[in-house]
């Protein structure tokens, strides 16, 4: 994998996501996930165990969780060209971590090659990843982890998960949680675009629809030929 791959790569996603999808930009589509995964942690927080507030966050930074989560589900997208519903969660959670961990390694947020979103949540996204404070842009994005990660094992406890796991073997020989299985748990209730309705099927609340063409990478969504060598070893 070249250099220059990780150096267009965010950027080009977002200019074909936004060609298909009317204008909207990926970091928009990211931004209902992000804020009801954050309401489901915030709700669930006795249950869990643990609290985002008692934790690495410091004073400021929760404010910016939202923003974090979104980003860190853009940055997914562009590395593995899918869907926010198609991806895989235990990726998909410690994306925005090597971002804000790796200096040297990826790009700066506000360059070419890790530029701002565009539409009604670039002040938010300024607000955490151009304000100076790399540090907090750091913690933030390990509490999105968190957020993402008790999601993730809470979704892949769901019975009703079984003819998707199964179809899901069947077709790609690989198991995984997609962010799409979480959306009833969260609170999505519109239809959400995948690449194969079929690897959904059986989850109660969902309705999966096909997404545009052209939207999807062929492959599982955790292991995407086009981008595994840009991953740095991973992240506890």
């Amino acid at each position: 994998m070249s250099e220059s791959y990780l150096e267009t790569m965010v950027r080009r996603h977002a200019e074909q996501f936004v060609a298909r999808h009317d204008g909207q930009h990926p970091y928009t589509a990211c931004w209902p996930w992000a804020e009801a995964s954050l309401s489901w942690s915030q709700a669930n927080a006795e249950h869990l165990g643990y609290s985002l507030y008692r934790s690495y966050l410091q004073n400021g930074d929760a404010e910016h969780l939202v923003a974090g989560i979104a980003e860190t589900l853009r940055l997914n997208m562009a590395r593995h060209r899918r869907s926010v519903g198609d991806l895989n969660l235990d990726t998909a959670r410690s994306e925005l971590r090597y971002w804000t961990r790796h200096a040297g390694d990826y790009p700066e947020p506000g360059t070419p090659a890790w530029p701002e979103p565009t539409g009604p949540y670039t002040d938010q996204w300024r607000a955490l990843f151009l304000s100076g404070d790399s540090d907090r842009a750091a913690r933030v994005a390990w509490g999105a982890n968190r957020v993402l990660y008790d999601l993730l094992v809470h979704t892949a406890k769901k019975r009703d998960r079984a003819a998707a796991t199964t179809y899901r073997m069947d077709t790609r020989n690989a198991t995984y949680v997609a962010v799409a299985d979480a959306a009833p748990d969260i609170g999505i209730t519109t239809p959400v675009e995948v690449h194969d309705p079929l690897a959904y099927q059986g989850i109660a609340g969902l309705t999966a629809v096909p997404e545009p063409s052209g939207d999807h990478v062929n492959g599982d969504p955790g292991e995407s030929g086009l981008v595994q060598d840009l991953h740095p070893p991973n992240l506890a």
